[in-house]
């Protein structure tokens, strides 16, 4: 196999685990939501109110293992542009063999476990704010789920 034909295949392989990232950050938001709306069922039919606030918790943990993910899938998005500048180079007729200068094979040297920092650290940028807009979202329901008891109680 040739230089521009590995890199060929080592972007397929980089987009296939950037969907892959996607996937389980659509399951995290579910199983959010789905949590959220029973924790919030169950403390106002049992009449344990304050049991709600347990779900603010529970939405800390969520959103911090989607900004894992995100983490990771920021990763492969640099590789993977680093892999689209090298294959657009080899057809704008670079020589081949400056094509893999500096090129290592897999995403996966470059993935490692982010720092608690570093993983919220990713909400100062502007385009991850849809991340912290849909848990705050949910704590203001569960917030306001608690207001609602207490009202009709």
């Amino acid at each position: 196999m040739n230089k521009v034909e590995d890199l060929k295949e080592d972007f397929q392989q980089t987009v296939n685990f950037i969907y892959k990232c996607d996937e389980h950050i659509f399951k995290i938001k579910n199983w959010a939501l789905i949590t959220s709306s029973a924790v919030i069922a169950f403390s106002v039919s049992q009449s344990k109110d304050e049991l709600v606030f347990t779900n603010l918790v529970l939405l800390a943990g969520f959103i911090y293992l989607e900004l894992i993910y995100k983490s990771f899938q920021d990763t492969a998005i640099e590789h993977c542009n680093d892999l689209s500048e090298r294959i657009d180079g080899f057809l704008a007729g670079n020589e081949v063999e400056n094509i893999s200068d500096g090129y290592k094979h897999s995403y996966g040297r470059k993935l490692v476990y982010p720092a608690v920092t570093h993983v919220f650290s990713l909400l100062k940028n502007r385009n991850r704010w849809h991340i912290l807009n849909f848990y705050a979202l949910l704590a203001v329901f569960s917030v306001g789920a608690y207001f609602v008891s207490k009202y009709l109680a």
